[in-house]
């Protein structure tokens, strides 16, 4: 979970559910300890699953940063043009504060640039690796060219081996 961000989905909740029953059973109905071979399985997908939400998460959070320094921008601008109306053009536009309010906009522009590309690179790398989609098919639907499909799938697999 990135900080500052929206809080866990329901598709973590169930993770964790499901991650935690994977102990299989014995005829008498009793736990193992062990994973049965399909639940396994099904937990890592769905732990997988999990992270790619918390992505998309991290770019929706990051899309309301951006909406609120948008904001600030606009209620900067707004007021600085209230300000100068009568009088003739301003010397410095805006002042600290509109500086400010650019930094917050810059700085939320590229979180949600970020966010947004994690989770593509993770999904690209899924689509390839996990859905058996080539570079070339994956370049041809989403409309980049494959040498970009190819950096994002490296991207996606370096983020993983960084997990």
């Amino acid at each position: 979970m990135v900080p500052g961000r929206r809080g866990p989905t329901d598709a973590d909740a169930e993770t964790e559910t499901d991650a935690n029953a994977v102990d299989a059973v014995d005829g008498s109905g009793v736990a193992t300890g062990s994973p049965a071979p399909g639940d396994a399985a099904e937990a890592a997908r769905a732990a997988e699953l999990a992270d790619f939400y918390r992505l998309i998460d991290s770019a929706i959070g990051a899309c309301g940063d951006i909406r609120r320094a948008a904001r600030q921008v606009e209620d900067s601008l707004a007021e600085l043009r209230d300000l100068r109306r009568p009088g003739p053009p301003p010397g410095l536009l805006g002042g600290t504060e509109l500086r400010r309010a650019w930094a917050g906009f810059s700085a939320a522009l590229r979180d949600v640039n970020s966010a947004v590309t994690h989770a593509r690179a993770e999904g690209y790398r899924a689509a390839v690796d996990e859905g058996g989609v080539s570079l070339t098919e994956l370049a041809r639907i989403s409309g980049h060219s494959r040498q970009q499909v190819t950096r994002l799938v490296n991207r996606g697999r370096t983020a993983r081996a960084e997990d």
